[in-house]
């Protein structure tokens, strides 16, 4: 896997061997950054779900200023931070480890709002509803104009209901579906 545009093209990004994460194909993570990247110059990006931080280290190449990926498998994570320090050693790229619906609250705390929040979890588990349900308890992660991106298996089902996110867009990629959500500005505390 190879990051598609932006000042580190063509770079590889390691990846595990097994089932521990499923990256996004390359047309899929193409057409999805095609789709982001009015949003990505001086970006701050949260990638929750991260394995090998592949959609962050892709921000950070196309403009976006500071990131974090989220993710629980240790040795994800390792893979992960080897691919920080052979492809973007010097930008402002913070890797955490933990579950993603218990730092969710932390990052509230401790952060920034974010411009761009990716939720990438492990098919057949829920956790897409249930990060978007974290997210809307927790809105100082988002700005007036903050993107978020689910991706999900096209079995599975995302709410497309939320009192605070409207959801405004669908993109199908065969069993690949991302879902778009922006904050309703009504509904901003």
């Amino acid at each position: 896997m190879r990051i598609i545009a932006g000042k580190y093209k063509n770079r590889e990004i390691l990846a595990p061997t097994g089932e521990t994460t499923r990256p996004l194909l390359t047309r899929v993570r193409k057409s999805l950054f095609d789709i982001l990247q009015p949003y990505l110059p001086g970006a701050r990006i949260l990638d929750l779900f991260s394995g090998t931080g592949a959609v962050a280290i892709e921000a950070l190449s196309r403009g976006a200023s500071y990131a974090i990926s989220v993710e629980a498998d240790r040795k994800t994570i390792q893979i992960a931070r080897r691919n920080q320090a052979r492809v973007c050693p010097g930008d402002a790229y913070h890797i955490l480890q933990g579950d993603v619906l218990q730092t969710i609250p932390r990052l509230a705390i401790q952060e920034e709002p974010f411009d761009i929040i990716g939720v990438t979890p492990p098919y057949g588990k829920n956790l897409c509803n249930r990060t978007l349900e974290l997210l809307e308890q927790h809105r100082s992660l988002l700005t007036d104009d903050t993107v978020i991106f689910i991706q999900r298996d096209n079995p599975e089902t995302v709410d497309l209901d939320w009192p605070y996110l409207d959801h405004v867009r669908t993109k199908g990629y065969g069993r690949t579906v991302i879902e778009f959500f922006l904050p309703k500005l009504e509904s901003k505390p």
